[in-house]
């Protein structure tokens, strides 16, 4: 991939969210958990804004995260499909506040044949 983006110091697991790595996710194919591995950290703290950009490549993808339009960066992509993978990861399904109306009737009209 040709990008002039800063590669990480460290590699970047996302253990945070995803206890046993990106790679064990189930989110991203080994490409993607590759890419976030080398450059997880400097996507993270560019989308924060505690990295200041250096490049052109770095300003785009500033730019194209935080516009609502599709991206065109490849990097920015995966940046956003990581960002919707973690919303994905911390929603929770269960049944505890369920709406659902009970079946369970008391009459004791049963009808047998």
């Amino acid at each position: 991939m040709n990008t002039t983006i800063r590669k990480g110091k460290v590699p970047f697991y996302g253990d945070h969210v995803f206890t046993h790595g990106i790679s064990r996710s189930g989110f991203f194919n080994k490409r993607e958990s590759e890419e976030l591995l080398i450059y997880g950290h400097t996507l993270s703290a560019l989308a924060n804004g505690t990295l200041t950009p250096e490049n052109a490549d770095e300003q785009l993808f500033i730019e194209q995260i935080s516009s609502s339009e599709p991206a065109t960066l490849y990097l920015a992509t995966l940046w956003q499909k990581y960002t919707a993978s973690v919303m994905k990861s911390k929603m929770h399904h269960g049944f505890a506040k369920s709406s659902a109306k009970s079946t369970y009737t008391q009459n004791n009209d049963l009808e047998f044949a």
